[in-house]
């Protein structure tokens, strides 16, 4: 008994699973490595399985510990850019976690499917499809649920802490500096307030608030005035704003530092649950050109 072996198609094959399996890892290591530097770890991957293959070696061991081990962390590091030992290590799993997944699906395959170098590529491209769309699924259910944040207020020497939604659709901006603003419950901001405040900011936010109270010096460092907005069942609206010294956007590890941001102040709960309680512009995280530092 015998076996027929090709060596361009085992090239080719290896070649095809490589490229698909580097650029998965690369996606999930959030690399930079272009698609061309994949091909070129996929290519050193491909050439040297079938070196080995060809190799006369008598231990099992010293072809699994080349093809596995050195083979493996060459087609990382060359495929993925990687520059650390974390992320390379990171890699390895990944590319062996992303080879079982892949083969076990081609393993369930009927054995008549897989026949043929074109009908493997294509079920190979469409098994990397998959587990993209499922990745891209996670990252929405991901991103959906990491939509609350957590939001640090700093203002004459004192903060607060509050939970924050991050809602793209919040596109307010003050009507005077043309910063963006995000909206915060009156009743967490004023805990930043002395007595004296209070009392001022209380009676701007009811609409019954005079200069004198504008102009007051306690308040006058929070540079109060009002702003025009519009939301669903309000057309033409007016809400007071302040500006505080700094806010700090935290979601994770990462974080965000805003000088002089711009809060409008809504006199009820914001979410009937209480779930946050302020609503955080998107433009204050993405955008330098508003003062963002990213830590």
């Amino acid at each position: 008994m015998y076996y027929e072996f090709y060596i361009d198609v085992f090239f080719v094959v290896n070649l095809v699973m490589d490229f698909l399996l580097l650029r998965l890892i690369n996606r999930v290591l959030k690399g930079t490595a272009t698609p061309l530097r994949s091909l070129a770890g996929a290519a050193l991957g491909a050439a040297g399985i079938c070196v080995i293959t060809l190799l006369p070696l008598s231990s099992p061991y010293v072809r699994v510990l080349l093809s596995h081990g050195i083979l493996g962390v060459l087609m990382v590091w060359v495929g993925c850019c990687c520059r650390s030992w974390r992320k390379l290590v990171t890699g390895l799993l990944l590319l062996y976690g992303f080879s079982f997944l892949t083969g076990g699906i081609l393993t369930a395959l009927p054995g008549s499917t897989k026949e043929g170098l074109l009908t493997f590529c294509f079920i190979t491209t469409a098994t990397y499809w998959i587990l993209i769309l499922g990745m891209r699924l996670l990252e929405y259910l991901k991103g959906k649920s990491s939509a609350i944040c957590e939001v640090t207020i700093f203002a004459g020497g004192k903060s607060v802490k509050v939970k924050g939604l991050y809602d793209t659709g919040n596109r307010l901006r003050d009507t005077l500096t043309r910063k963006p603003v995000s909206v915060v419950e009156y009743g967490r901001f004023e805990e930043l307030l002395g007595d004296d405040q209070k009392a001022s900011f209380e009676r701007l936010l009811g609409g019954t608030g005079s200069t004198e109270d504008i102009c007051a010096q306690s308040v006058l460092a929070f540079h109060p005035h009002y702003i025009s907005y519009r939301s669903v069942g309000q057309e033409n609206g007016l809400m007071l704003a302040v500006t505080v010294d700094e806010l700090y956007v935290s979601a994770g590890e990462e974080g965000s530092v805003v000088k002089h941001a711009v809060l409008g102040l809504a006199g009820n709960q914001l979410s009937t649950a209480g779930n946050f309680q302020i609503i955080v512009n998107p433009c204050i995280v993405n955008a330098e050109q508003y003062g963002v530092l990213h830590s």
